[in-house]
């Protein structure tokens, strides 16, 4: 994706489309969609990721818009020598998702790895608008 694009798309003020946001269970992963707050047109997908092929508890964030933008690796495989967290950002800049980044090196990014607080760092990084109060956790009653 060209740098501009990439800018322009991660810029728009966003907005989930649902009131409440699940969580994915353990070993699963959950989609959640999302469009440009001034624009329904545009839409966009979080995908939350809590499985792994060899680490059963990976956990990752994708954003989307028609391809992949992004994806945040909290806890998963090492990439070209840098251990998560680590980001991947789909642009000319960084390679398209090849050049990894260390997360310590985006200012402002809260690591945690809390199933809750992890999704709404993500959300919140990319421009949604979130309610505190609205995103559940499905393995807490």
């Amino acid at each position: 994706m060209k740098d501009d694009e990439y800018q322009k798309l991660h810029d728009y003020p966003k907005t989930v489309n649902r009131n409440k946001i699940y969580c994915a269970p353990q070993g699963a992963q959950k989609i959640i969609k999302g469009h440009a707050t001034f624009d329904p047109d545009k839409e966009f997908r979080v995908i939350q990721v809590r499985k792994g092929h060899i680490r059963k508890n990976d956990l990752s964030y994708i954003l989307m818009y028609k391809n992949i933008m992004i994806r945040i690796d909290l806890i998963g495989a090492t990439h070209q020598g840098i251990p998560t967290p680590h980001v991947h950002i789909f642009d000319e800049k960084h390679n398209d998702g090849l050049d990894v980044i260390p997360l310590f090196d985006i200012e402002n990014y809260n690591q945690t790895s809390d199933i809750i607080e992890s999704l709404a760092t993500f959300l919140k990084y990319n421009n949604f608008e979130l309610r505190v109060d609205s995103i559940i956790n499905p393995n807490r009653n």
